[in-house]
């Protein structure tokens, strides 16, 4: 769906065109009545009318642009709900058997035991964080020069290796979708970006554009034209229509 700060944009630029397409012939005819006598010997008057109309088409193209830019954007986001789940659901699964480890681990061998492994504070929620937790644990749970200290119940034997393994067999698929996850994201950025460039090059036509019609609107003296199709001052990309115009007499202070 497309975002407000771009259909807004999008109605500006359409009201701008339409009033240029509707008004194109009217404000040529006045401004032809206005200037034609001044014309030198050869000369000839400009096709006011299609000058206006391009006006208002090429407001409107740049205004497509935005809208295609912002429809990229939005549809990159909307692609960042499969990995995320995946890595929710991969975070989540990870984090009970970490938690699970650990609390074999701290029965069996207290908090000696626990700072061998590499469990000495409980496993992080974050997922990158989960990651380097469990690696660093799974790495000294498969490594057989970790000093132990004796257990606290002999007749309990803890198989280090199967308890590595039981722990990392969560690891790829939560990697796999925090990869996932970060290449949505540059996606995302680019597709934010192109966005934003977009906007602006909107934005400078409109003020172009819609300066210029505002202006030949006024030589015509359509004043009241010209004052719907004005560029905002406060919103970048859209008309001043509602707004006090710069002229305009202000109430005085009571």
């Amino acid at each position: 769906m497309p975002s407000k700060e771009v259909t807004d944009r999008q109605k500006s630029a359409r009201a701008v065109a339409a009033a240029a397409e509707a008004h194109a012939a009217e404000a040529a005819a006045k401004i032809t009545a206005a200037l034609e006598a001044h014309l030198s010997p050869g000369e000839r008057m400009p096709d006011v009318a299609l000058l206006l109309r391009l006006f208002g088409r090429a407001v409107v193209a740049h205004g497509d642009l935005l809208a295609r830019a912002d429809l990229a954007h939005e549809k990159e986001l909307s692609d960042d709900a499969g990995p995320r789940r995946r890595r929710d659901e991969g975070a989540t699964a990870l984090y009970q058997a970490g938690y699970e480890t650990r609390d074999l681990v701290a029965s069996h061998y207290g908090d000696e035991g626990l700072a061998a492994l590499s469990m000495g504070v409980p496993a992080p929620a974050d997922p990158t964080a989960l990651v380097h937790w469990v690696t660093a644990a799974v790495e000294r749970l498969h490594d057989a020069k970790a000093k132990l200290p004796a257990p606290r119940r002999k007749a309990v034997r803890v198989d280090r290796k199967a308890l590595g393994d039981e722990l990392a067999a969560g690891l790829p698929a939560l990697t796999a979708a925090l990869k996932d996850v970060d290449r949505e994201r540059r996606e995302a950025d680019a597709t934010l970006a192109a966005k934003g460039k977009a906007m602006e090059g909107y934005d400078a036509a409109f003020r172009r554009g819609a300066g210029a019609l505002t202006a030949m609107f006024r030589a015509a003296g359509l004043d009241d034209l010209a004052a719907k199709v004005r560029p905002s001052g406060r919103r970048p990309g859209q008309t001043a229509e509602g707004e006090p115009t710069p002229d305009a007499p202000t109430d005085p202070v009571k």
